[in-house]
C-alpha cells in the first residue's frame, strides 16, 4: 500500500514493466529523502517515443518552521534560559539563530547536549530552520535523480501546493508543456 492518497503512473505505450519499475524507483527515491509522506498525490506520465518524462505531484498541508522547543526542551535557570537538546541534527541551525539574536558572548555551551542563553527573553519560539525550504531543494533533488539519465531539458514549476517537473532529450516547447499538462489532468480526473 502506498502512502500517498494517489499515486499513477502511466507509460506512453502501455508499458507495464517499465511503469512497475518507475514507481519502484520513485517510491525508493522519496523514501530515501523522506519526502513520501509530504505529497499526497501523484501523477507521472511517461513517453518514450517523444521522448520525455514529466511528474505532477500534490503536496500535503505546509510544513511549520522549525523552533528551538522542537530541537530541545526549553527551561527558565538561573540568569537565563537552558535550551537541552535532543535533536542534534538541528544543533548547528539552533547555535546560528541563538547568536544571531542573542549574541555569541550570551551564548554557553557546558556540554554537547546542553546550551545556556543569558537573558530574560525565552528562546523557545525563534526559529532555527524553515523546514519547507529544506523539504522543496530535498524535493528538486528528488526529480532530478529520478529523470531519466539524458533528459537534461528540465523544466520545474513549484508553488507551496503543488509541483510540476518535465525532464526530455529535446528542447522543451510551450506546446509540449501544455499537451503535458492536459494529459496529467486527464489523470487526476480519471
Amino acid at each position: 500500500m502506498d502512502p500517498m492518497e494517489v499515486f499513477k503512473i502511466e507509460v506512453e505505450g502501455d508499458e507495464a514493466f517499465g511503469a512497475k519499475k518507475y514507481r519502484e524507483l520513485i517510491m525508493d527515491i522519496l523514501q530515501d529523502l523522506g519526502l513520501i509522506r509530504s505529497i499526497g498525490r501523484l501523477y507521472v506520465y511517461i513517453d518514450i517515443k517523444k521522448p520525455f518524462f514529466s511528474v505532477y505531484g500534490l503536496l500535503r498541508s505546509g510544513i511549520p518552521p522549525l523552533t528551538a522547543k522542537d530541537v530541545g526542551d526549553v527551561m527558565k535557570v538561573q540568569g537565563g534560559y537552558q535550551v537541552k537538546i535532543n535533536d542534534e541534527e538541528h544543533m548547528s541551525d539552533l547555535l546560528r539563530a541563538l547568536w544571531e539574536r542573542y549574541g555569541r558572548e550570551r551564548v554557553d555551551q557546558p556540554a554537547r547536549d546542553v546550551l545556556i542563553i543569558a537573558s530574560d527573553s525565552s528562546p523557545a519560539d525563534l526559529m532555527v530552520a524553515d523546514l519547507e525550504a529544506e523539504f522543496m531543494q530535498d524535493l528538486t533533488d528528488a526529480l532530478v535523480r529520478i529523470a531519466p539519465e539524458g533528459f537534461r531539458n528540465r523544466r520545474n514549476e513549484m508553488t507551496k501546493d503543488s509541483f510540476f517537473f518535465i525532464a526530455a532529450e529535446e528542447q522543451l516547447t510551450q506546446e509540449m508543456v501544455s499537451e503535458i499538462k492536459e494529459k496529467i489532468r486527464g489523470m487526476e480526473n480519471a
